[in-house]
């Protein structure tokens, strides 16, 4: 392929990438399927996208249109040039209010057109659960509905014309057309005027057989749709376009409908405790013309109560159901919902019709119970084991009122095969995702799904339901469409796809012609695994091997401004830098797709560089992929083969280092100002650009021997972490100062650095001897039942979630499960009303920026619940995702910029908008100094805020 690279290097503005790693990164969606690429081009403009189709026509490569690449058919995935368009082609071209359009291009995320429609109350209609990440070419592509098609449809209903570049780089806008224009185009010439003369063709000829062949059903997507060009003129062809999996060509302007928003929602959830009960009551419910009725059974139930994700998100559950049903309620004013909701409960209670009812009325309560039915497919694949929650059949779909007994023989049928299965999804419009648990490295699970999928398909035609309601076919369905269909019908499409694309160039194998969905499954790409003798337990997860395969390719790290997750994806918008990608790579390479020696080569190390191990995967991907732990691991592997270079020793010894520096701390501080000190700073590969934090001239420790403690009967562990003890001694001298004024006896261990830095650097043996003497020390304290608290929250937490993988035995266990932060155990004390300090009085506003690896395992609700505690503070929290710091990641010279990117996708600007008089509260010793460094505000930890709140403060005297 290299004359395909020559070509195009140089030609295109946008990045290319035709080395093995790459590919493999483009090789997967979110399906079952892995297929790799002949090149990727991430196109910069329409011009790209032509230089690319002329090359790969010449060439007679095939042209794989690419999105967000969410699907879970293998849609978006072949062997040809991939043309990505989801990183800069996202300019929202137009919005016209008056004849509710909108105008876009194929890279738009659905949330982001939303959020520029939402402040004139308007939204595109369909609303899929990625719809955070899934772009509206991607959406196109499938004929992506979602929660509310009962109401606004599929995307072929909201689709106004779609510009198309073709396999031959002609261009067309495929938009309504006249009877008189359309008969103008069939005589036009050219591969339009085919196009159009194969159209008419089909509207003549074949009205009969398409009707018959065609699913009387609201969702269906399977195949092209022919369907629509049966309903007469005016005849809008792009609807054609629509669901055609870039098997016609590839779209770069789309104009779609906007439609007014509800403006007001409540929610219904209906507990059964019988699955085949609560689905034949789907009708009944239908009668009152919900906005949507969604369903989740318990399987999904029972995970999302398991999952870190949706901690805290699940109180509005009653009991243990079998399945519940969601059904929503829209009007124009609160007490219109109100009303309509009243009703519907009035009627549900007559006819006895569940077992618990629960309303909804608030958005905060709502978006709780969308978390879970979004987060469906996530928690079914987040399953540990190699048997999984396989996507085959899982938007089948037929009329609601067939629903229950369908579902019933779809349930039965794995049942019998001794398989269990997840159901979640649209009952509301018959359309149900449904999750058999099958382990495809096995030759029989294979058997079992291909077989059950001839199988369902014949159920399906008997009630007229349709292979695919919401996700199309791609790899996986497309091979079934001649039986769904009819031969007639299939050859319909067959004529359709040769009068687009004559040469089987664009995106082939999807539709028609498709290959046996035996081929290309990810299991099946090598069973030749390296076996790592890892120093870090992946025991919870299955083993190392599990715990990388745990990612689905669902894309949730690819949400660009949102959450925590994922980070450098966020600065950067690139696939390479995203969480799924770094998991793609470390399983090619490590089940046989690349060399095993890529796992100690440059390639793969140089694709988890910029993982900043923020944690914000282990606890926002839906499958709690923990990449800063996969990260850790790899980073000791491969420096054991290749050696542990000097900047990281330095970094990682950071305690050691703190502890010469305290002996002489002022001379320390002159030297690291001056010039040759920052030279060999620099000579080390630490940035010239910031200034390392100062140290104490006493340390902590000698504070606290030199002053007498308190005496009580309540008594509680305070971890001398290494920052309070070498440069915010003050930290821990308020921090005993608060906790004597609450009644609380602390006890301070000696100084042991709990080895955070080490983990980060991949020095796990050296990390490992650091937890054990830690545990050590703090053990007897635990063995009495005290807890242990720290003021950093990457130290205490790295007791609390690396120490029990990371120290074998229950002595490592027990000790992080007392370990908390003080903000965790402060709120307790305000739980209990216990939070009786004396405080000044005066009006404070606070903006509160958390720490990513507090955010990620205990959350910053308990900051915010401490500080908004004290009388006349309100105290908000920054939606800041990650600072950029990440320890020392922020000091290292080629990460500087990086780190400065991060800061500036939110965290920066927020400050910035910050009032002067607003107090910044950040409980990170890193992200204190990232703040200072680049939205020039000091920061204050949250103990040093309340610390000079109240009338018994201390002062900071030895620092």
């Amino acid at each position: 392929m290299k004359a395909l690279f020559d070509e195009l290097n140089g030609a295109v503005k946008g990045e290319l990438y035709f080395d093995e790693i790459s590919k493999r990164i483009f090789s997967i969606d979110a399906s079952i399927f892995q297929v790799l690429p002949v090149g990727v081009l991430v196109a910069q403009d329409s011009n790209d996208i032509h230089c690319a189709v002329r090359a790969c026509n010449r060439h007679k490569i095939p042209v794989i249109p690419r999105g967000a690449a969410t699907g879970i058919n293998g849609g978006c995935i072949g062997q040809g040039m991939i043309i990505d368009t989801s990183k800069y082609m996202k300019k929202i071209v137009e919005i016209n209010y008056e004849e509710a359009f909108a105008v876009c291009q194929p890279g738009v995320i659905q949330d982001q057109l939303n959020n520029a429609l939402s402040a004139e109350g308007f939204c595109l209609g369909p609303d899929t659960s990625t719809g955070n990440r899934a772009t509206i070419g991607g959406m196109v592509g499938n004929n992506a509905a979602g929660a509310h098609s009962m109401r606004y449809g599929k995307m072929v209903d909201n689709v106004l014309s779609c510009r198309t570049i073709l396999s031959d780089d002609t261009v067309h806008e495929f938009s309504e057309e006249t009877e008189q224009s359309f008969k103008e185009k069939i005589n036009s010439g050219g591969r339009v005027g085919e196009i159009y003369k194969c159209i008419d063709n089909i509207i003549t000829n074949h009205c009969d057989a398409i009707d018959k062949a065609f699913p009387k059903i609201q969702r269906r997507v399977s195949g092209y749709n022919l369907d629509e060009l049966i309903k007469g003129f005016p005849l809008n062809l792009a609807k054609i376009i629509v669901g055609s999996e870039g098997t016609f060509g590839i779209t770069d302007l789309i104009k779609v409908k906007i439609c007014p928003k509800p403006a007001s929602t409540v929610l219904s959830v209906l507990h059964f405790d019988s699955f085949s009960e609560a689905l034949n009551k789907v009708p009944l419910i239908l009668e009152h013309k919900p906005f949507s009725l969604e369903l989740i059974d318990k399987n999904v139930i029972e995970l999302g109560r398991q999952s870190t994700t949706m901690k805290g998100q699940l109180s509005w559950l009653e009991g243990e159901p079998e399945l519940i049903l969601v059904a929503e309620f829209d009007a124009s004013t609160p007490g219109m919902a109100i009303k309509k909701l009243e009703d519907f409960q009035k009627s549900i209670a007559d006819q006895k019709l569940c077992y618990a009812n629960v309303s909804l009325l608030d958005k905060a309560s709502q978006d709780k119970v969308w978390k879970l039915r979004k987060a469906g497919l996530g928690l079914l694949m987040s399953k540990k084991g190699d048997g999984r929650a396989v996507a085959f059949l899982e938007d089948v779909a037929v009329a609601p009122e067939k629903l229950g007994s369908f579902l019933s023989k779809f349930k039965k049928y794995f049942d019998d095969a001794g398989k269990s299965s997840g159901f979640y999804g649209h009952a509301g419009v018959g359309c149900v995702h449904v999750r058999p648990m099958l382990n495809l490295k096995q030759e029989s699970d294979v058997d079992l799904m291909v077989q059950s999928m001839e199988d369902i398909t014949d159920i399906l035609k008997e009630y007229g339901g349709a292979l695919s309601g919401e996700h199309g076919d791609g790899l996986t369905r497309s091979w079934l469409n001649e039986k769904m269909f009819g031969s007639v019908v299939y050859e319909l499409f067959k004529d359709l796809k040769k009068a687009f694309d004559p040469d089987n160039l664009m995106n082939p194998g999807k539709i028609v012609n498709a290959p046996s969905p035996r081929e290309n499954l990810k299991t099946s790409q090598s069973q030749d695994q390296i076996k790592i003798n890892t120093m870090l337990s992946f025991e919870k997860e299955g083993g190392w091997n599990l715990a990388v395969d745990m990612c689905n390719g669902n894309g949730q790290c690819k949400t660009p401004d949102t959450g925590l997750m994922c980070p450098s994806f966020q600065a950067y918008g690139d696939e390479k830098h995203s969480t799924r990608a770094r998991a793609q790579s470390l399983h090619a390479v490590l089940n046989g797709g690349l060399s095993h020696h890529e796992f100690y080569g440059k390639g793969i190390h140089d694709v988890l560089d910029l993982c900043i191990e923020c944690k914000g995967c282990k606890t926002e991907c839906p499958s709690n992929v923990d990449m800063a732990k996969m990260k850790s691991e790899f980073l000791y592997q491969y420096q054991e083969r290749n050696g542990y270079p000097l900047r990281s020793k330095l970094f990682a010894n950071i305690g050691k280092l703190s502890q010469l520096a305290s002996k002489a701390p002022r001379f320390v501080n002159f030297v690291n100002s001056t010039s040759p000190i920052r030279w060999v700073m620099g000579m080390a590969g630490i940035t010239k650009k910031r200034v390392l934090p100062d140290f104490a001239r006493k340390t902590f420790s000698y504070w606290h021997k030199s002053t007498k403690p308190m005496k009580a009967d309540k008594k509680v562990i305070l971890l001398n972490d290494t920052f309070t003890e070498h440069n915010f001694p003050k930290l821990g001298m308020f921090s005993i100062n608060i906790l004597n004024e609450l009644g609380y006896e602390v006890i301070v261990p000696p100084y042991t650095c709990c080895g955070r830095p080490m983990i980060s650097k991949g020095f796990l043996k050296q990390a490992k001897a650091q937890a054990t003497k830690l545990v050590k020390s703090l053990l007897p304290y635990v063995k009495d039942g005290h807890k242990v608290i720290g003021i950093e929250p990457s130290c205490i937490l790295t007791i609390a979630d690396d120490y029990p993988d990371l120290v074998s035995g229950e002595d490592a266990k027990d000790v992080a499960a007392a370990c908390m932060t003080i903000d965790k155990f402060l709120a307790d004390i305000v739980d209990k009303g216990e939070f009786n300090l004396d405080f000044h009085e005066g009006l404070a506003g606070l903006k509160v920026h958390g720490h990513c690896h507090q955010k990620a395992v205990e959350g910053t609700e308990t900051t915010l619940k401490v500080l908004n505690a004290m009388p006349d503070v309100l105290a908000t929290e920054i939606e800041s995702g990650c600072c950029g710091m990440a320890g020392s990641f922020g000091y290292e010279k080629e990460h500087y910029d990086f780190s400065m990117e991060i800061g500036e996708t939110r965290l920066f600007p927020a400050i910035r908008k910050a009032h002067s008089k607003e107090d910044i509260i950040s409980n990170g010793m890193s992200c204190r100094c990232q703040i200072s460094h680049g939205a020039d505000r000091n920061p204050t930890h949250m103990i040093e805020f309340i610390n000079s709140r109240i009338k018994n403060s201390m002062g900071s005297t030895i620092v």
